[in-house]
């Protein structure tokens, strides 16, 4: 049965790998100004292997070589975390290719969002490892690092204390109020729900990991999609009875969600109440995470607090082990 993993804290001097299971890095000047970037802050960079491997503009070689820039950043010892560059749509491709039990023997820290959600999601399936839905390196260089995602971001990577909490930038809205309390999973919605029924399938695992009482904060963010596929995957998820499991959603940024082949279509605010109030789930709208800025890091699998009046989420544990 898998238990909590939790990496160790991120630590000056410490090595950073910097991996790309989805979309490769297309210019390799961007790719200097974000290694220039960490070594400035103090740490080593370690490149993958196959990073500049381009298969077009979509894929940073084949999934052979994108696994093996994984499997090779965590079974290295003197790498300490490894982060993802970039997002795109290959990360489930090399699913049967990670070897999940160097995983496990070998726990890092393990950054990045969008398509990286299906690895992060994986990696807590199979091995408990809590992970960190973030920023992707490539984007590190272009933050202020004294505005809200650059500082939040390596605060999140050194929390071994509890009471780390994250605060509105934007405007939150409490869509559905309430309080409540669980386990964070989530990340990028068609990711999470393209897991269902495979063997990474989180919600599947969940009680293996945490028990069957354990109830769980859902945090989600979408881009590009239609908002009846939106509509779609939430309903999947009710229709598979993750919803019973969850006691809060917390619903980041909707960027390019549109509704085009429905002219009367509800808005999305209506159709996110309708699937959360029949289980009395609370609703936190428009949090600062997903495919646009200020950007949130929140850590995947360990317990929080959220609060529709408060508009925050407090974490109430370690994320990182000292």
């Amino acid at each position: 049965m898998p238990v909590v993993i939790k990496p160790k804290a991120l630590q000056k001097g410490d090595t950073i790998a910097i991996i790309a299971p989805s979309e490769p890095v297309l210019k390799i000047k961007e790719l200097e100004k974000t290694k220039l970037c960490l070594e400035k802050l103090g740490y080593h960079v370690e490149i993958g292997e196959n990073i500049l491997e381009a298969i077009g503009d979509y894929v940073a070689g084949t999934p052979k070589q994108r696994a093996a820039d994984f499997n090779r950043a965590f079974a290295n010892p003197d790498v300490d975390a490894v982060f993802v560059a970039l997002g795109g749509m290959g990360a489930s491709q090399i699913l049967e290719l990670i070897d999940f039990d160097t995983v496990k023997k070998n726990p890092k820290i393990f950054a990045g969002y969008s398509d990286a959600t299906t690895l992060q999601l994986a990696i807590l399936a199979k091995t408990g490892l809590v992970s960190f839905h973030g920023p992707n390196a490539m984007s590190l260089p272009d933050f202020n690092q004294t505005g809200y995602t650059f500082p939040n971001f390596w605060k999140a990577l050194v929390a071994t204390d509890k009471g780390l909490t994250i605060g509105p930038q934007s405007k939150w809205t409490g869509l559905v109020p309430g309080a409540a309390e669980g386990v964070l999973v989530g990340g990028n919605l068609s990711c999470f729900c393209k897991l269902l029924g495979t063997p990474w399938d989180l919600v599947a695992a969940l009680p293996k990991i945490y028990g069957e009482k354990e109830k769980f904060l859902f945090f989600w963010e979408e881009a590009n999609e239609h908002f009846s596929e939106v509509m779609r995957n939430l309903w999947q998820l009710r229709n598979s009875g993750f919803f019973a499991k969850v006691s809060g959603m917390i619903v980041g940024k909707l960027t390019d969600i549109a509704e085009k082949d429905y002219s009367a279509f509800p808005n999305n605010k209506v159709l996110i109440k309708e699937i959360s109030e029949p289980f009395g789930i609370p609703v936190l709208y428009g949090v600062d995470f997903g495919h646009d800025v200020p950007r949130a890091t929140i850590p995947i699998g360990v317990k929080a607090a959220m609060d529709t009046e408060k508009r925050n989420l407090e974490i109430l544990e370690p994320l990182v082990n000292a």
